[in-house]
């Protein structure tokens, strides 16, 4: 069922610098829905399960860190969402950011990654929301997988969203 993503896996392994956490239990992927109040994609549950957080050079894919307090600040989701909560949601130009998911990964250009939770209308997606805009999102992948080939191979490219630009240029001029 998730051979794609052990593929994927297999490659980004051969990345530089490439660091994974390894397996995580049940109880703490349960324990992190619970806290975020919502229930995971199973593909990102499986990648929380078998490698709990990875990185490397030029790229993070947030989880869990478990013990391993050295890379809480680079990789922890629970730090990355409270993070960009904090950031979004109490500047008002900030388009806020949804609760019906949760922050995965950040844009080195200024912005964030967001897996959208099953209960979400867009469950399973990844989208792009950028600082330039406001939080607006810019892109998005159809799955947590396909972002992940998307970091780890170049492929598939993301779909674009329509930019609310109007909305910039008031802000801006405010």
């Amino acid at each position: 069922m998730f051979e794609k993503l052990e593929i994927i896996m297999s490659q980004a392994a051969s990345k530089k610098n490439f660091i994974q956490r390894g397996s995580v239990g049940n109880e703490e992927i349960t324990a992190l829905e619970t806290m975020q109040n919502i229930t995971l994609p199973n593909d990102y549950k499986y990648f929380l399960s078998r490698y709990g957080y990875c990185f490397w050079f030029g790229e993070v894919i947030c989880g869990l860190v478990g013990e391993n307090k050295r890379y809480e600040k680079l990789c922890s989701i629970v730090r990355k969402n409270t993070y960009y909560y904090d950031l979004y949601n109490n500047d008002p130009k900030y388009q806020s950011v949804a609760s019906d998911g949760i922050v995965i990964g950040t844009y080195d250009g200024g912005g964030y990654y967001f897996l959208f939770a099953q209960e979400s209308e867009r469950a399973g997606e990844v989208g792009l929301f950028l600082t330039e805009t406001y939080g607006q999102e810019v892109s998005k992948f159809k799955s947590f997988t396909d972002y992940l080939s998307f970091l780890v191979t170049g492929t598939p490219d993301p779909e674009l969203v329509d930019v609310d630009y109007d909305k910039i240029m008031d802000i801006i001029e405010d």
